[in-house]
Protein backbone atom coordinates (compact mmCIF):
# COMPACT_ATOMS: atom_id res chain seq x y z
CA UNK A 1 0.00 0.00 0.00
CA UNK A 2 1.34 3.42 -0.95
CA UNK A 3 2.27 5.86 1.77
CA UNK A 4 1.59 9.56 1.88
CA UNK A 5 3.78 12.51 0.94
CA UNK A 6 5.26 14.45 3.83
CA UNK A 7 3.64 17.88 3.64
CA UNK A 8 6.53 19.39 5.56
CA UNK A 9 8.86 18.24 2.79
CA UNK A 10 6.68 19.90 0.17
CA UNK A 11 6.38 23.15 2.14
CA UNK A 12 10.13 23.39 2.72
CA UNK A 13 11.40 22.20 -0.65
CA UNK A 14 8.76 23.77 -2.91
CA UNK A 15 7.80 27.06 -1.23
CA UNK A 16 6.73 28.79 -4.47
CA UNK A 17 3.83 26.35 -4.90
CA UNK A 18 1.85 28.29 -2.30
CA UNK A 19 1.85 31.27 -4.68
CA UNK A 20 0.58 29.50 -7.80
CA UNK A 21 -1.29 26.47 -9.11
CA UNK A 22 1.38 24.61 -11.02
CA UNK A 23 0.01 21.78 -13.17
CA UNK A 24 2.58 21.84 -15.96
CA UNK A 25 5.15 19.23 -14.95
CA UNK A 26 5.11 17.63 -18.40
CA UNK A 27 6.76 20.86 -19.59
CA UNK A 28 9.14 21.51 -16.70
CA UNK A 29 9.03 20.49 -13.07
CA UNK A 30 9.62 22.77 -10.10
CA UNK A 31 13.15 22.20 -8.70
CA UNK A 32 13.47 21.73 -4.93
CA UNK A 33 14.91 24.61 -2.92
CA UNK A 34 17.90 22.45 -2.01
CA UNK A 35 18.64 21.98 -5.72
CA UNK A 36 18.82 25.72 -6.27
CA UNK A 37 20.94 26.11 -3.12
CA UNK A 38 23.36 23.41 -4.28
CA UNK A 39 23.79 25.09 -7.68
CA UNK A 40 24.34 28.48 -6.07
CA UNK A 41 26.93 26.99 -3.72
CA UNK A 42 28.72 25.34 -6.64
CA UNK A 43 28.89 28.61 -8.61
CA UNK A 44 29.94 30.54 -5.51
CA UNK A 45 32.73 28.02 -4.95
CA UNK A 46 33.86 28.42 -8.57
CA UNK A 47 34.57 32.13 -8.19
CA UNK A 48 36.63 31.29 -5.10
CA UNK A 49 38.53 28.44 -6.80
CA UNK A 50 37.08 25.93 -4.34
CA UNK A 51 36.67 22.35 -5.49
CA UNK A 52 38.64 19.68 -7.32
CA UNK A 53 38.31 17.40 -10.33
CA UNK A 54 38.20 14.42 -7.97
CA UNK A 55 35.11 15.94 -6.34
CA UNK A 56 33.56 16.41 -9.77
CA UNK A 57 34.11 12.75 -10.63
CA UNK A 58 32.73 11.66 -7.27
CA UNK A 59 29.55 13.71 -7.73
CA UNK A 60 28.97 12.32 -11.22
CA UNK A 61 29.43 8.76 -9.98
CA UNK A 62 27.00 9.44 -7.14
CA UNK A 63 24.49 10.84 -9.64
CA UNK A 64 24.72 7.63 -11.68
CA UNK A 65 24.19 5.61 -8.48
CA UNK A 66 21.09 7.69 -7.72
CA UNK A 67 19.77 7.00 -11.23
CA UNK A 68 20.28 3.27 -10.75
CA UNK A 69 18.44 3.42 -7.43
CA UNK A 70 15.59 5.34 -9.06
CA UNK A 71 15.28 3.49 -12.38
CA UNK A 72 16.92 0.09 -11.87
CA UNK A 73 20.11 -1.60 -12.93
CA UNK A 74 23.72 -0.76 -12.04
CA UNK A 75 25.25 2.70 -12.06
CA UNK A 76 27.65 1.61 -14.81
CA UNK A 77 24.65 1.33 -17.14
CA UNK A 78 24.10 5.09 -16.93
CA UNK A 79 25.97 7.81 -18.80
CA UNK A 80 25.45 11.51 -19.36
CA UNK A 81 24.24 13.43 -22.41
CA UNK A 82 22.90 17.01 -22.49
CA UNK A 83 19.35 16.02 -23.43
CA UNK A 84 17.03 13.32 -24.76
CA UNK A 85 17.73 14.13 -28.41
CA UNK A 86 21.47 13.59 -27.89
CA UNK A 87 20.76 10.27 -26.23
CA UNK A 88 18.49 9.01 -29.02
CA UNK A 89 21.06 10.07 -31.60
CA UNK A 90 23.89 8.37 -29.71
CA UNK A 91 22.14 5.03 -29.99
CA UNK A 92 20.64 5.53 -33.44
CA UNK A 93 23.98 6.36 -35.04
CA UNK A 94 25.87 3.84 -32.92
CA UNK A 95 24.41 0.65 -34.38
CA UNK A 96 24.62 -0.91 -37.84
CA UNK A 97 21.76 -1.26 -40.31
CA UNK A 98 21.93 -4.32 -42.56
CA UNK A 99 20.40 -3.91 -45.99
CA UNK A 100 16.61 -4.00 -45.86
CA UNK A 101 16.40 -2.85 -42.22
CA UNK A 102 13.47 -0.87 -40.85
CA UNK A 103 12.82 1.32 -37.81
CA UNK A 104 9.41 1.47 -36.12
CA UNK A 105 8.06 4.52 -34.28
CA UNK A 106 4.56 5.96 -33.77
CA UNK A 107 2.84 9.22 -34.65
CA UNK A 108 2.42 10.37 -31.04
CA UNK A 109 6.09 11.02 -30.37
CA UNK A 110 7.65 14.32 -29.34
CA UNK A 111 10.15 15.50 -32.01
CA UNK A 112 13.08 14.35 -29.85
CA UNK A 113 12.01 10.79 -30.61
CA UNK A 114 11.11 11.07 -34.25
CA UNK A 115 13.34 13.72 -35.87
CA UNK A 116 16.52 11.66 -35.15
CA UNK A 117 14.93 8.56 -36.70
CA UNK A 118 13.75 10.48 -39.76
CA UNK A 119 17.32 11.65 -40.25
CA UNK A 120 18.82 8.20 -39.63
CA UNK A 121 16.36 6.69 -42.10
CA UNK A 122 17.63 9.01 -44.82
CA UNK A 123 21.33 8.77 -43.96
CA UNK A 124 21.47 4.97 -43.81
CA UNK A 125 18.73 4.15 -46.31
CA UNK A 126 16.53 2.50 -43.67
CA UNK A 127 12.76 2.21 -43.98
CA UNK A 128 10.89 4.21 -41.35
CA UNK A 129 7.57 2.68 -40.33
CA UNK A 130 5.10 4.85 -38.42
CA UNK A 131 2.40 3.25 -36.28
CA UNK A 132 -0.86 5.19 -36.41
CA UNK A 133 -2.49 6.10 -33.11
CA UNK A 134 -6.20 6.09 -32.26
CA UNK A 135 -7.65 8.64 -29.82
CA UNK A 136 -4.27 9.37 -28.25
CA UNK A 137 -3.39 5.70 -27.75
CA UNK A 138 -1.04 3.32 -29.52
CA UNK A 139 -1.48 -0.24 -28.17
CA UNK A 140 1.42 -2.66 -28.51
CA UNK A 141 -0.66 -4.75 -30.90
CA UNK A 142 -0.37 -1.93 -33.42
CA UNK A 143 3.41 -2.03 -33.11
CA UNK A 144 3.32 -5.79 -33.63
CA UNK A 145 1.68 -5.23 -37.02
CA UNK A 146 4.68 -3.16 -38.18
CA UNK A 147 7.48 -5.28 -36.71
CA UNK A 148 9.07 -8.05 -38.76
CA UNK A 149 12.35 -9.95 -39.08
CA UNK A 150 13.97 -6.89 -40.70
CA UNK A 151 13.10 -4.51 -37.87
CA UNK A 152 16.28 -3.11 -36.32
CA UNK A 153 14.86 -0.64 -33.78
CA UNK A 154 11.52 0.11 -32.17
CA UNK A 155 11.57 3.46 -30.41
CA UNK A 156 8.71 4.67 -28.21
CA UNK A 157 8.04 7.01 -25.31
CA UNK A 158 7.10 5.28 -22.08
CA UNK A 159 4.50 8.02 -21.61
CA UNK A 160 3.34 10.11 -24.55
CA UNK A 161 3.93 13.82 -24.03
CA UNK A 162 0.61 15.13 -25.39
CA UNK A 163 -1.99 12.45 -24.69
CA UNK A 164 -0.46 10.91 -21.54
CA UNK A 165 -0.80 7.36 -22.91
CA UNK A 166 1.47 4.96 -21.01
CA UNK A 167 2.66 1.97 -22.97
CA UNK A 168 3.32 -1.52 -21.63
CA UNK A 169 7.10 -1.48 -22.10
CA UNK A 170 7.72 -5.04 -20.96
CA UNK A 171 4.94 -6.34 -23.22
CA UNK A 172 6.35 -4.43 -26.17
CA UNK A 173 9.88 -5.61 -25.31
CA UNK A 174 8.77 -9.22 -25.69
CA UNK A 175 7.43 -8.55 -29.19
CA UNK A 176 10.50 -6.54 -30.19
CA UNK A 177 12.99 -9.12 -28.95
CA UNK A 178 11.18 -11.97 -30.69
CA UNK A 179 12.31 -10.24 -33.90
CA UNK A 180 15.84 -9.67 -32.52
CA UNK A 181 15.35 -5.90 -32.65
CA UNK A 182 16.30 -3.23 -30.10
CA UNK A 183 13.74 -1.47 -27.90
CA UNK A 184 14.61 2.17 -27.31
CA UNK A 185 12.53 4.37 -25.00
CA UNK A 186 12.26 8.08 -24.42
CA UNK A 187 11.46 8.08 -20.68
CA UNK A 188 11.40 11.83 -20.09
CA UNK A 189 7.65 11.87 -19.35
CA UNK A 190 7.91 8.95 -16.92
CA UNK A 191 11.19 9.10 -14.98
CA UNK A 192 10.62 10.65 -11.56
CA UNK A 193 6.86 10.08 -11.63
CA UNK A 194 6.22 6.54 -12.89
CA UNK A 195 7.76 3.92 -10.62
CA UNK A 196 10.00 2.35 -13.28
CA UNK A 197 12.52 -0.48 -13.40
CA UNK A 198 14.25 -0.44 -16.78
CA UNK A 199 15.80 -3.85 -16.18
CA UNK A 200 12.46 -5.52 -15.45
CA UNK A 201 10.95 -3.68 -18.42
CA UNK A 202 13.68 -5.25 -20.58
CA UNK A 203 14.43 -1.98 -22.39
CA UNK A 204 17.66 -2.00 -24.40
CA UNK A 205 18.33 1.73 -24.31
CA UNK A 206 16.63 4.72 -22.73
CA UNK A 207 17.21 8.46 -22.73
CA UNK A 208 15.86 11.47 -20.86
CA UNK A 209 16.83 14.68 -19.15
CA UNK A 210 16.01 16.00 -15.72
CA UNK A 211 13.92 19.11 -16.30
CA UNK A 212 10.45 17.55 -16.14
CA UNK A 213 9.28 14.95 -13.61
CA UNK A 214 12.85 14.57 -12.32
CA UNK A 215 12.53 18.20 -11.09
CA UNK A 216 16.08 19.08 -12.11
CA UNK A 217 17.78 21.70 -14.30
CA UNK A 218 17.64 21.82 -18.09
CA UNK A 219 20.88 20.50 -19.60
CA UNK A 220 21.40 17.47 -17.36
CA UNK A 221 20.42 14.45 -19.43
CA UNK A 222 21.31 10.78 -19.25
CA UNK A 223 21.15 7.45 -21.03
CA UNK A 224 20.65 3.88 -19.85
CA UNK A 225 21.89 0.84 -21.73
CA UNK A 226 21.36 -2.87 -21.20
CA UNK A 227 24.67 -4.49 -20.27
CA UNK A 228 24.32 -7.28 -22.85
CA UNK A 229 24.24 -4.88 -25.81
CA UNK A 230 26.91 -2.39 -24.75
CA UNK A 231 29.54 -3.67 -27.17
CA UNK A 232 27.06 -3.59 -30.06
CA UNK A 233 26.76 0.20 -29.83
CA UNK A 234 29.77 2.13 -31.17
CA UNK A 235 29.56 5.86 -30.41
CA UNK A 236 29.71 7.90 -33.61
CA UNK A 237 30.98 10.84 -31.58
CA UNK A 238 33.73 10.24 -29.04
CA UNK A 239 35.52 12.59 -26.66
CA UNK A 240 38.01 12.54 -23.84
CA UNK A 241 35.39 11.63 -21.25
CA UNK A 242 34.37 8.51 -23.12
CA UNK A 243 37.73 6.73 -23.11
CA UNK A 244 39.76 4.85 -20.53
CA UNK A 245 42.40 6.51 -18.35
CA UNK A 246 40.76 9.93 -18.22
CA UNK A 247 43.82 11.44 -16.53
CA UNK A 248 46.27 10.49 -19.27
CA UNK A 249 46.43 13.54 -21.53
CA UNK A 250 49.46 12.68 -23.71
CA UNK A 251 48.85 11.51 -27.26
CA UNK A 252 48.26 7.77 -27.61
CA UNK A 253 45.67 5.34 -28.97
CA UNK A 254 42.59 5.47 -26.77
CA UNK A 255 40.07 2.75 -25.86
CA UNK A 256 36.36 3.09 -25.16
CA UNK A 257 35.18 3.15 -21.59
CA UNK A 258 33.75 -0.28 -20.70
CA UNK A 259 30.44 1.17 -19.48
CA UNK A 260 27.85 3.79 -20.38
CA UNK A 261 30.27 6.66 -19.74
CA UNK A 262 31.46 6.05 -23.29
CA UNK A 263 28.50 8.21 -24.34
CA UNK A 264 29.87 11.26 -22.48
CA UNK A 265 31.52 13.23 -25.28
CA UNK A 266 32.96 16.17 -23.33
CA UNK A 267 32.75 17.92 -19.98
CA UNK A 268 29.18 17.87 -18.62
CA UNK A 269 27.45 21.10 -17.62
CA UNK A 270 28.47 20.74 -14.01
CA UNK A 271 26.19 23.36 -12.49
CA UNK A 272 23.23 21.48 -13.98
CA UNK A 273 24.46 18.10 -12.74
CA UNK A 274 25.09 19.46 -9.25
CA UNK A 275 21.43 20.42 -9.26
CA UNK A 276 20.34 17.11 -10.79
CA UNK A 277 22.21 15.21 -8.09
CA UNK A 278 20.28 17.06 -5.39
CA UNK A 279 16.95 16.66 -7.19
CA UNK A 280 17.52 12.92 -7.35
CA UNK A 281 18.31 12.87 -3.64
CA UNK A 282 15.00 14.56 -2.88
CA UNK A 283 13.06 12.20 -5.15
CA UNK A 284 14.72 9.15 -3.59
CA UNK A 285 13.63 10.33 -0.14
CA UNK A 286 10.10 9.39 -1.26
CA UNK A 287 9.40 5.75 -2.26
CA UNK A 288 8.73 5.42 -5.98
CA UNK A 289 5.36 3.78 -5.43
CA UNK A 290 4.33 6.66 -3.18
CA UNK A 291 5.40 9.29 -5.71
CA UNK A 292 3.51 7.60 -8.52
CA UNK A 293 0.41 6.98 -6.41
CA UNK A 294 0.29 10.64 -5.33
CA UNK A 295 0.49 11.99 -8.88
CA UNK A 296 -1.88 9.44 -10.42
CA UNK A 297 -4.45 9.97 -7.65
CA UNK A 298 -4.56 13.67 -8.41
CA UNK A 299 -4.78 13.00 -12.15
CA UNK A 300 -7.61 10.53 -11.55
CA UNK A 301 -9.42 13.12 -9.45
CA UNK A 302 -9.08 15.52 -12.39
CA UNK A 303 -10.57 12.90 -14.71
CA UNK A 304 -13.51 12.52 -12.34
CA UNK A 305 -14.10 16.28 -12.20
CA UNK A 306 -13.82 16.61 -16.00
CA UNK A 307 -16.42 13.87 -16.42
CA UNK A 308 -18.74 15.70 -14.02
CA UNK A 309 -18.37 18.86 -16.12
CA UNK A 310 -18.83 16.95 -19.41
CA UNK A 311 -15.43 18.11 -20.65
CA UNK A 312 -13.98 15.49 -23.03
CA UNK A 313 -10.62 13.94 -22.15
CA UNK A 314 -8.52 10.97 -23.18
CA UNK A 315 -9.48 8.18 -20.79
CA UNK A 316 -7.32 5.09 -21.11
CA UNK A 317 -7.44 1.75 -19.29
CA UNK A 318 -5.91 2.02 -15.82
CA UNK A 319 -2.65 0.31 -16.84
CA UNK A 320 -2.18 2.91 -19.60
CA UNK A 321 -2.90 6.00 -17.51
CA UNK A 322 -0.24 8.46 -16.43
CA UNK A 323 -0.24 11.77 -14.56
CA UNK A 324 -0.77 13.60 -17.86
CA UNK A 325 -4.40 14.40 -18.65
CA UNK A 326 -5.29 15.73 -22.10
CA UNK A 327 -8.71 17.37 -22.20
CA UNK A 328 -10.70 19.40 -24.71
CA UNK A 329 -12.49 22.39 -23.17
CA UNK A 330 -13.77 24.99 -25.60
CA UNK A 331 -11.11 27.40 -26.88
CA UNK A 332 -8.11 25.69 -25.27
CA UNK A 333 -5.52 28.20 -26.51
CA UNK A 334 -7.28 31.29 -25.18
CA UNK A 335 -8.27 29.42 -22.04
CA UNK A 336 -4.67 28.48 -21.31
CA UNK A 337 -3.64 32.15 -21.56
CA UNK A 338 -6.42 33.20 -19.18
CA UNK A 339 -5.46 30.46 -16.73
CA UNK A 340 -1.85 31.65 -16.81
CA UNK A 341 -2.95 35.18 -15.91
CA UNK A 342 -4.67 33.70 -12.85
CA UNK A 343 -1.54 31.82 -11.81
CA UNK A 344 -2.74 28.43 -13.05
CA UNK A 345 -0.05 26.79 -15.17
CA UNK A 346 -0.98 24.23 -17.85
CA UNK A 347 -0.04 23.73 -21.51
CA UNK A 348 -1.76 23.28 -24.84
CA UNK A 349 -0.59 20.37 -26.96
CA UNK A 350 -2.21 19.34 -30.24
CA UNK A 351 -5.09 21.70 -29.61
CA UNK A 352 -5.97 20.21 -26.21
CA UNK A 353 -5.36 21.46 -22.68
CA UNK A 354 -2.67 19.33 -21.05
CA UNK A 355 -2.73 19.12 -17.26
CA UNK A 356 0.13 17.32 -15.52
CA UNK A 357 0.21 17.18 -11.69
CA UNK A 358 3.18 15.79 -9.77
CA UNK A 359 3.50 14.33 -6.28
CA UNK A 360 3.64 17.81 -4.73
CA UNK A 361 0.27 18.87 -6.12
CA UNK A 362 -3.08 18.57 -4.33
CA UNK A 363 -6.78 18.02 -4.94
CA UNK A 364 -7.23 21.73 -4.17
CA UNK A 365 -5.14 22.54 -7.23
CA UNK A 366 -7.56 20.54 -9.38
CA UNK A 367 -10.60 22.17 -7.78
CA UNK A 368 -9.20 25.62 -8.59
CA UNK A 369 -8.56 24.59 -12.19
CA UNK A 370 -12.07 23.16 -12.58
CA UNK A 371 -13.60 26.30 -11.10
CA UNK A 372 -11.91 28.31 -13.84
CA UNK A 373 -12.93 25.82 -16.53
CA UNK A 374 -16.54 26.14 -15.38
CA UNK A 375 -16.42 29.87 -16.06
CA UNK A 376 -14.41 29.60 -19.26
CA UNK A 377 -11.34 31.07 -17.58
CA UNK A 378 -13.11 34.29 -16.50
Amino acid sequence: MSGTINQELINSQFPTLKDMTYLNNASTGIPPKSTIDAMKEYLDNKIRAIGSFQETLALLKSTREHLANLLGGHYKQYGFVPNTSEGINAFGHGISYPEGSNIVICDLEFPANYVPWQNISKLYDVELRVVKSVNGAVPIERFAEKIDKHTRVVSVSQVQFASGYRIDLSGLAKIVHESNAFLVSDIIQAAGCVDTDLVLSDVDFAAAQSAKWLIGPIGSGFVYIKEEILEQVKPRYLGWWGVKNLWEFHYHERELMPDATRFIVGSPAMAAYVGFHESLRVLLSIPGETREHAAISIADYLRKRLEEESIPFYDFPEKNRSAIVSCAPHGADDLQKDLHKDGIHCSVRNGRLRVSPHFYNSFDDIDRLIEKLETGGD
